[in-house]
């Protein structure tokens, strides 16, 4: 791995899959994607098994390259065949691909779950990705070591074998910032031999859950505080190591589920210290057509990054060269260009 890591934690959506596929080879060096499968309405066998076909189809852009594959949000109990669940059938799906798929556990997993993981690193050697939701990290931080450690002997795994992932969730003003930094801290001081650990992400979000609040055509702004609890863990506190950065991108962190209004043109864009945030009206009569003023009004503001950064960015400062797209698109580019800059910001100046 470069010395320089980004983790996104990435919903499992064509957006998401279409933004690792036009990402900078540069970027691509730099990030290790969690990507989270989104499930079906149901929990029969077929549809686990078509949801996870499906989405390693669209991640094949990945191929030569390693990412954490998390199935936990599917029904990881169900048995997919020869005894395997979610958790095993997807990686080695993704294997089959040329993915280096690392399977994400979690500490309140059901056993099925930890015994495909611990399946898959015994006949992979890969290891696994342990993360550590809000919940866990609601308790003592000497209690969350000792769950922990004896869910690593369950997998059959030491420290170098792991991706530790903590993932403080909705990060959401500046309390949140102090209390996640302090709180992350206290865990690292507590973690055996820290140095050990393949690697120890932190990672939260805290672009908001709709934009409901951001009125039409008047630009919306909001703070990046996930950056800024990150920046205070380095700067402010004496930790035992420095861990990676993670965030969710331009999406909250909470995977919303079933049918979703239309979304009106919109183009979330990342800069130093805030997304700007543009839409158009959903009845309006041009249409996803918006979206070019859209892209005009943000390719025109003092922070925009220029089309160099990569092809996001370009295709903002020439979006008529282009059709208007859809939802998908839309996310598409903004998680582009919050990959590539971010990947830019840490490998030029040391910070998310």
């Amino acid at each position: 791995m470069p010395d320089v890591l980004y983790v996104p934690l990435l919903k499992g959506r064509q957006g998401e899959f279409s933004a690792l596929a036009e990402i900078q080879p540069l970027t691509r060096q730099h990030i290790l994607p969690l990507v989270e499968l989104v499930p079906a309405p149901t929990d029969d066998r077929s549809s686990i098994k078509a949801i996870v076909d499906k989405s390693v189809s669209k991640l094949r852009t990945w191929a030569g390259h390693r990412l954490l594959l998390d199935a936990g949000y599917l029904a990881t109990e169900v048995d997919l065949g020869n005894q395997l669940g979610a958790v095993a059938y997807s990686v080695m799906k993704a294997h089959e691909e040329g993915i280096a798929a690392t399977p994400v556990a979690r500490l309140n997993d059901e056993d099925q779950a930890l015994s495909d993981a611990a399946a898959i690193h015994r006949d992979f050697g890969g290891g696994v990705s342990i993360r550590l939701g809000t919940e866990d990290l609601e308790e003592d931080p000497e209690d969350v070591v000792d769950t922990l450690q004896s869910v690593m002997s369950t997998l059959g795994v030491r420290a170098p074998d792991v991706d530790l992932v903590f993932d403080l969730g909705t990060i959401a003003g500046d309390l949140a910032v102090h209390a996640g930094a302090r709180f992350v801290a206290d865990l690292l001081r507590n973690l055996p031999t820290p140095g050990d650990w393949r690697q120890i992400v932190v990672a939260g979000g805290a672009f908001p859950s709709d934009l409901s609040s951001v009125a039409a055509w008047k630009l919306g702004e909001f703070p990046r505080y996930d950056a800024q609890l990150f920046d205070r863990l380095l700067q402010r506190r004496r930790i035992p190591r420095q861990p990676t950065y993670g965030d969710y991108a331009v999406a909250h962190p909470e995977l919303v589920l079933g049918n979703a209004f239309p979304a009106p043109p919109q183009l979330r864009y990342t800069v130093a210290d805030r997304w700007l945030v543009l839409k158009g009206r959903r009845n309006d009569p041009r249409g996803h057509d918006q979206f070019f003023m859209v892209c005009e009004h943000i390719s025109q503001h003092p922070e925009f990054v220029g089309e160099a950064l990569g092809k996001a960015d370009a295709r903002i400062a020439h979006a008529k060269d282009h059709g208007p797209g859809n939802a998908s698109t839309w996310r598409q580019i903004a998680t582009t260009h919050h990959l590539d800059y971010l990947v830019q910001r840490l490998t030029s100046l040391g910070e998310p």
